[in-house]
């Protein structure tokens, strides 16, 4: 079988999902986009407020590992808020 083909389980999933299940996955992603904006939006303040700042982190290279580590932060805080929606709406079946 190719790579990315669909497949009869694929197509199968969302429908198998329980009803907490998608609502969850739905919280996380809507999350995850409210903060990634956010996220994405306080890093050009924080350029433009404090430009030697910047430039230091830019020349050192610990502009993309300060980046990287909010990111993994709103991902984990996006992951966690939509399991807890999941595990809370799964449970009152």
């Amino acid at each position: 079988m190719r790579k990315g083909a669909l497949t009869m389980s694929s197509l199968l999933l969302p429908i198998a999902m329980t009803q907490g299940a998608k609502l969850g996955i739905g919280v996380g992603v809507l999350i995850f986009v409210l903060l990634f904006i956010k996220l994405i939006i306080g890093f050009i303040k924080f350029c433009f407020r404090h430009p030697i700042i910047f430039i230091l982190l830019l020349v050192c290279g610990g502009l993309g590992l300060a980046f990287n580590v909010m990111l993994a932060g709103v991902i984990i805080v996006a992951v966690l808020g939509g399991g807890i929606v999941a595990f809370i709406f799964g449970n009152f079946n």
